[in-house]
């Protein structure tokens, strides 16, 4: 279902919400385009009137959305559909040997800034970029774990995006695959990325390369556009490849906030996506 929310104002509550401004939240008002309020339940009864459309969340997860490639010829209308409801809200094109990031349901298109460089994995890549890295990645080949955790060792932004189309004949491919992936569950050689890295360079990452959203874009924050997928999960936890700090990281104390556990059996399942003024469930 297809709901244009206008300049409604919206609370989506009785979930969970990976946010910065509150790592314990469990709801998001939404006014127009834009969030305007993010916390917990006994602040959502306190900001929450009559004249507020309520979304009862059912315990999804609302987290950014995810931004995936497409070819050029699959940016349409039926395509956009098809992305969100994977939990893709905006994708990248490669094109005439330059890059765009468009989001779902508009013709609004970004042009990524020249001194961004833009990497294969299959290029061994590996400098470090300071002025940011757009990697373009198979999810096969492992070098991509090593590039993203260089470039974030050093500190450095980096944007992480297949190397082929996500979206197929009839399926499109479930971006929480590459954070699993990444966590080197079975390796027993090679530290892996925590789930909170693969999922940022995905999300958060991609965004402020192209410099999309303002600063705030890419996140669950008040002033951020509205643009975040619920996903039915399993379980939340900080999910680590390093045990060492899995205890510490898991602590209420570290406000750490939460995302699905992964493992590679089964990913969570997008259920609702929220893009500017539109709404769509599932």
């Amino acid at each position: 279902m297809e709901i244009f929310r206008g300049d409604e104002t919206v609370m989506y509550r009785n979930g969970s919400v990976y946010s910065p401004a509150d790592p314990f939240a469990t709801a998001v008002l939404v006014q127009g385009e834009r969030v305007v309020w993010v916390g917990e339940e006994a602040g959502a009864d306190s900001v929450v009137d009559d004249s507020m459309h309520t979304v009862d969340l059912d315990g999804l997860i609302l987290v950014p959305g995810f931004v995936g490639r497409i070819d050029a010829s699959q940016a349409s209308q039926d395509t956009d559909v098809q992305l969100a409801q994977s939990g893709y809200t905006a994708s990248v094109v490669a094109q005439d040997d330059s890059w765009h990031l468009r989001q779902v349901f508009t013709d609004q298109t970004l042009d990524l800034p020249s001194a961004v460089r833009v990497a294969e994995t299959s290029q061994n890549f590996t400098d470090i970029e300071d002025s940011g890295l757009l990697l373009s990645a198979d999810l096969n080949d492992e070098q991509w774990i090593d590039v993203v955790k260089d470039q974030l060792k050093a500190g450095s932004a980096v944007g992480l995006v297949s190397s082929s189309s996500v979206v197929g004949d009839s399926t499109t491919l479930n971006p929480w695959e590459w954070a699993t992936r990444g966590l080197r569950l079975n390796s027993q050689d090679s530290v892996g990325l925590p789930s909170r890295a693969t999922f940022t360079a995905q999300t958060r990452g991609l965004r402020r390369l192209f410099r999309a959203g303002g600063p705030f874009g890419g996140q669950i924050v008040p002033d951020a556009p509205a643009d975040f997928v619920g996903w039915r999960a399993e379980a939340l936890m900080v999910q680590t490849a390093d045990t060492r700090i899995a205890a510490w990281s898991t602590d209420p104390r570290a406000r750490t906030p939460l995302l699905p556990e992964l493992n590679e059996h089964s990913f969570p399942i997008a259920q609702i996506a929220r893009v500017g003024s539109r709404e769509l469930s599932w």
